[in-house]
């Protein structure tokens, strides 16, 4: 493993993850000599069950190692690690020196586009941000001291519970009722962190509104699902990685059968082939009339119209094609007469 791998591998078990604080104490510890769990747990006034948590992360990543089983079985710094020990005590500067600057906390929970929400023990709000008030529509008066019940119509303190319980963050989709009755719909991640010298815990809810996002998607699902015109999303390669139930049940496939398959692969056409290639190299749509798409006997072919119209980055690259296909009887005049017969 290089320096760089265990840089960032220290950086984000210390730095980016809870925990970060113990999990350099149970390395200092293990520096001058092997413990047990046990020992672990009675040294630093942490339970079993935290401490184990701890040192299977750290044997996950390489920077401890064991020796012998059950209740003898003892840790001790990994060569890994050893060799690179510095690092860690850099690190363990710079999470010291993070942890020190409450200015630079209050600027970035105030000034951060997610909404922020704190619970004590009880599950009372403690804080709110200003874009959490924007989402929920209440000032921080009006909530401080209540229950996030108010806010979040789900099993909101049940979930909180799994946080405390794995240690790990979770992230869910929940519904919140703002002030004004409205239902919308947010994107969460629970986390909890406890202070040093006291038991209580606190949580921390992290929020964005998808809303929009999830009405988009839905009307695009439902769109795409009841449509008769033949959908499909291909990337460059004409790989296929989306299709809509039209598009599955005129090629007689089912949709496991198409997604994540080569369209040439399952739908052999030289001609076609060169249409596609076409339009990545081009950038420019193509619309063909009376051409089978599909089947390899034509059959299809007679009255039918598909275009590829291509899908690109901001800088003007091709990232994917849109194929649709339909019915040339569902076309206009004027369309008709745009289009030339292949």
């Amino acid at each position: 493993m290089s320096i760089a791998g265990v840089k960032q591998d220290l950086s984000y078990l210390m730095l980016g993850r809870q925990g970060g604080k113990n999990r350099i104490k149970i390395l200092e510890m293990l520096k001058d000599r092997p413990y047990n769990l046990n020992q672990l747990a009675n040294e630093l006034e942490l339970n079993y069950r935290t401490v184990k948590h701890h040192i299977d992360i750290l044997l996950d990543y390489d920077l401890v190692t064991s020796s012998g089983e059950g209740y003898g079985k003892v840790y001790f710094l990994s060569p890994r690690l050893e060799k690179n020990y510095q690092m860690l005590e850099d690190i363990e500067i710079k999470l010291d020196t993070i942890s020190k600057s409450p200015k630079l906390y209050e600027k970035v929970v105030k000034q951060t586009h997610e909404g922020i929400i704190i619970l004590d023990e009880h599950k009372d709000i403690i804080f709110i941000n200003k874009s959490a008030q924007e989402i929920t529509g209440y000032e921080d008066k009006e909530l401080l001291g209540r229950n996030i019940d108010v806010l979040i119509e789900s099993d909101i303190q049940r979930s909180l519970e799994k946080v405390l319980i794995s240690d790990e963050y979770v992230e869910k989709v929940m519904r919140l009722k703002t002030k004004s009755g409205e239902k919308r719909t947010i994107s969460t991640t629970l986390d909890y962190f406890s202070y040093e010298d006291k038991e209580q815990k606190i949580y921390c809810i992290l929020m964005r509104d998808i809303t929009e996002k999830t009405k988009q998607k839905d009307i695009l699902d439902a769109l795409m699902k009841n449509s008769e015109v033949r959908l499909a999303y291909l990337n460059t390669a004409f790989d296929i990685l989306y299709v809509n139930s039209a598009y599955a049940k005129m090629t007689d496939h089912t949709l496991g059968e198409l997604i994540g398959k080569n369209h040439f692969k399952l739908f052999p056409d030289k001609k076609n082939e060169e249409i596609f290639k076409e339009v990545v190299e081009k950038g420019e749509k193509s619309s063909i009339m009376n051409r089978p798409l599909f089947s390899l006997d034509g059959s299809e072919s007679e009255g039918t119209y598909w275009t590829l119209d291509p899908v690109k980055s901001s800088k003007g690259e091709v990232k994917g094609l849109i194929l649709s296909q339909w019915k040339n009887h569902d076309l206009s005049s004027e369309e008709k007469d745009r289009d030339t017969e292949v």
